[in-house]
């Protein structure tokens, strides 16, 4: 079974909203670099095969209830 963070739920969720690294790092704290590289585990996490699908997939499933 997969199990998120929420972080990592809100990272989806901001994903699903098309906000760049820049929005998304003032939106749940951090830098740009730092949402760029959790993007990238994430990209593991799911076994997902590139970013673009990542933006896919957060699209239709980061649809959690708000914490």
């Amino acid at each position: 079974m997969l199990i998120l963070t929420p972080r990592e739920k809100l990272l989806l969720r901001r994903m699903a909203q098309h906000k760049t690294d820049r929005e998304i790092a003032v939106q749940i704290g951090g830098t740009p670099l730092q949402v760029c590289g959790q993007r990238k585990r994430l990209i593991e996490k799911l076994q997902i095969q590139s970013e673009a699908d990542l933006a896919s997939w957060a699209s239709q499933h980061a649809r959690w209830p708000k914490p």
